[in-house]
């Protein structure tokens, strides 16, 4: 059922598109991203409410100093042991444990079975929650002012709409973009939640898979943590059944463990059985090209993230740079004030989130995270899809 959700959503891109065509048809003075940002904003999806309960879990700790403190200063693998031994964390572990409840089958890389989940590993989830309290601004405010330009535009569009013939009519050309305008959010909605369910599917099976190993390893016939990740589901049963031992299966895990090292350093291809023509790259060029997949302009200090769950902070109205993102990479849009990704389309979840918090983004910029080093002062332009080195980090 996830799987039929994720096929037929798409078809969003069809009512943009109609809905892109009418407003430029009616609406000429209007800005050309208009239609992507009268679709922005909407409400339930679940990716972006995450970013927003971990700022939630961030204010409840603020209720306390001692909290705080512990979040702020203790080192991360320590940080939840050390909360656990004061009472004032209570309030904040049981919102812990509710948003593990919820979002902990979300994980880096959580498309691989081997991942391991914020459920089993919270540290990086205090680790975004410490983000929010090295931030001094009122993000509540920042969404605030997002809201109110979304307001302020959709009166635009109704006022346009109302000086044309007979619209005060029954308003037939607003009901037509308010039903595109409601069709285009909520098939936006489903596409981004059906990856919610899916990768909770991945979690479930993942689980079965560690009860297995630990069952394995107690007999002694697996020897390492994860080893079962690096066999196939036959060879898992062979040593279940003991027609296959240790000996059998050792080789084969160390080769595909090697194997699996030497893969993840190589930046995987553009297109798989379609040739394209690659796009040339300068290294000394100040301009960079990519997709436009979140309207609007923005100048500020990059900040390349290569790992969130190694680096973490980002300050309000820097500009995040990344390989690539997921949804583990959510709650950074909501510090960040735009976003240049390397690898993406418009329909990667870095555009969907930035268009959801409405900051312009720019994806399928090659080796922008070479290119641009943290402190660089660059101009995103999500309408045009380019990015603009205004000022290298000295």
């Amino acid at each position: 059922m996830v799987l039929l959700v994720n096929l037929v959503a798409p078809r969003y891109m069809l009512f943009l598109k109609m809905l892109s065509g009418l407003i430029e048809k009616w609406c000429p003075a209007l800005p050309p991203d208009t239609a992507s940002l009268l679709c922005s904003g909407t409400e339930g999806v679940l990716s972006t409410e995450m970013g927003r309960e971990i700022l939630e879990l961030a204010e409840i700790a603020r209720e306390f100093d001692d909290v705080a403190q512990i979040i702020r200063e203790v080192p991360l693998k320590q940080t939840l042991s050390t909360l656990r031994t004061i009472d004032a964390a209570g309030n904040f572990i049981n919102h812990l444990d509710r948003f593990l409840a919820k979002h902990g089958h979300r994980a880096l890389k959580e498309f691989e079975l081997n991942s391991v989940r914020w459920e089993e590993d919270p540290t990086q989830v205090l680790g975004m929650v410490r983000n929010y309290l090295l931030v001094d601004s009122d993000l509540n405010n920042t969404e605030a002012d997002i809201q109110a330009q979304r307001n302020e535009l959709e009166h635009q569009v109704d006022q346009a709409l109302l000086a044309m013939p007979l619209e005060s009519l029954g308003r037939p050309r607003l009901g037509l973009i308010r039903f595109l305008v409601g069709q285009t959010r909520y098939y936006m909605k489903l596409r981004e939640n059906s990856r919610f369910y899916h990768i909770m599917g991945f979690y479930a099976v993942r689980k079965k898979l560690l009860k297995i190993e630990q069952s394995l390893l107690e007999a002694n016939i697996l020897k390492c943590k994860d080893d079962i990740f690096y066999l196939q589901w036959h060879e898992v049963k062979g040593l279940q059944s003991g027609e296959l031992g240790w000996q059998d299966v050792e080789d084969t895990i160390r080769s595909r463990r090697m194997e699996y090292i030497r893969l993840s350093k190589f930046m995987p291809p553009k297109t798989i059985g379609i040739d394209i023509e690659a796009a040339q790259y300068d290294a000394g060029s100040t301009s960079l090209s990519g997709q436009g997949a979140s309207p609007g302009r923005y100048e500020g200090i990059a900040k390349v993230i290569m790992d969130p769950a190694t680096d973490n902070e980002i300050e309000p109205g820097e500009i995040l740079v990344a390989p690539y993102t997921d949804p583990a990479w959510t709650p950074l849009f909501l510090t960040a004030n735009a976003a240049v990704i390397e690898v993406g389309s418009y329909l990667s979840h870095a555009g969907t989130i930035a268009r959801e918090y409405g900051m312009p983004c720019v994806v399928d910029v090659t080796n922008c995270t070479s290119r641009i080093t943290t402190g660089t002062r660059i101009i995103v332009d999500g309408t045009q899809g380019s990015v603009v080195i205004v000022e290298e980090k000295a």
